[in-house]
């Protein structure tokens, strides 16, 4: 007789033992995060790396494609060569910050009186004076600031361990024939669920970076011509929180925004930076980024959100990047368990799932 449903029944221990794993996990999470967040980094780096190589390979001289050994020398020098690039001109930008902030507050305390005076009601302009005192800008930027050098930082940790993963690449398939000496079913469904994984992630990977590239690029010119300072600065971390869904093209939007009414004092300034910013964001994402996506990955938006909350709680901002490619994986390998196909179809966005191997 055929089950009623996929969810299995629950028993008290089962429950309890599910929980502390759980928790054993979260605890896990937290403890070596020094650890595994540049490992998950450097994991996703590696996929994109080797799509990288796979592009070399593709291009032909006299009809030869590049051995592997020159294609993977190259996709690692392309790859260092952009990061340093990048991290000179971002320690640039957080340096003149740094320098500048002063003058930066100095002109927003002078624009209380323009404030004032638009509103013809000097109690309005001390409200907000009094509520902006409560709020700690240079401790926020202090904070971006070290969040952003903290990242650049830990960068160097995950170039190397991209390194040993490419290194390690010419043996993976020999371990892998050591562990399965009988190529029977077993071996089949492994190298499957393997398959599934790395053409997600790297599909994922891969797509968002290039709509996150050319959002990051469009950007810029706009900021440029709107005459907003650090553009470079702001360009770099729209193209990090693009890979964050919902919620982190808003917050790519606003904050070059909110920094150049720093700068100007000028609440039009805002606006005028969030509408083009978010202009480009709604068009791009509405209707460039589907084509290029396609079918995605294959998540919910509930289980999107819950993720987002989730990773950021306990990995910050990265772990809020790293949070979909992470959930595409879980659901990957959550759909090839029988007693876990329930929660694969649960995170999924219509409950199309891989069927067991």
């Amino acid at each position: 007789m055929e089950n009623e449903t996929l969810i299995p029944k629950a028993s008290t221990s089962s429950v309890f033992y599910s929980f502390a794993s759980i928790a054993l996990v979260i605890a896990g999470l937290l403890f070596f995060e020094g650890i595994l967040k540049p490992l998950v980094i450097a994991v996703l780096i590696w996929f994109i790396i080797n799509k990288i190589k796979l592009s070399i390979e593709a291009i032909k001289i006299k009809g030869k494609s590049f051995p592997p050994f020159v294609s993977s020398t190259l996709a690692i020098l392309i790859v260092i060569l952009i990061s340093l690039l990048i991290s000179e001109l971002l320690i640039r930008n957080l340096e003149a910050i740094a320098a500048t902030m002063p003058v930066y507050m100095a002109k927003l305390n002078e624009s209380f009186g323009d404030l004032s005076a638009l509103l013809n009601n000097p109690k309005y302009a001390d409200y907000i004076h009094k509520w902006l005192d409560g709020v700690d800008f240079a401790g926020i930027a202090k904070t971006f600031i070290g969040s952003i050098s903290s990242f650049l930082g830990n960068f160097v940790v995950v170039l190397v361990y991209v390194i040993f993963f490419i290194l390690e690449n010419s043996t993976q398939k020999l371990k892998i024939e050591k562990l399965f000496p009988v190529k029977g079913k077993v071996y089949k469904k492994f190298m499957n669920n393997m398959a599934q994984i790395s053409a997600s992630v790297q599909s994922f990977l891969w797509q968002k970076t290039l709509i996150s590239l050319l959002t990051a690029g469009v950007d810029y010119v706009i900021l440029l011509l709107m005459g907003v300072e650090y553009a470079f600065l702001w360009s770099f971390l729209i193209f990090l929180l693009s890979f964050i869904p919902y919620i982190g093209a808003l917050f790519g939007s606003l904050i070059p925004a909110i920094f150049a009414f720093l700068v100007t004092g000028d609440i039009m300034k805002l606006v005028y930076v969030f509408a083009a910013l978010e202009t480009v964001e709604i068009l791009l994402g509405n209707f460039v980024e589907p084509k290029i996506m396609g079918k995605g990955t294959n998540l919910g938006p509930v289980t999107v959100i819950v993720a987002l909350a989730f990773w950021g709680m306990i990995w910050g901002i990265v772990g809020m990047i790293l949070a979909v490619p992470i959930m595409a994986v879980l659901v990957i390998a959550l759909s090839q368990i029988p007693s876990t196909r329930y929660l694969a179809i649960i995170f999924s966005e219509k409950g199309n799932i891989p069927e067991i191997e």
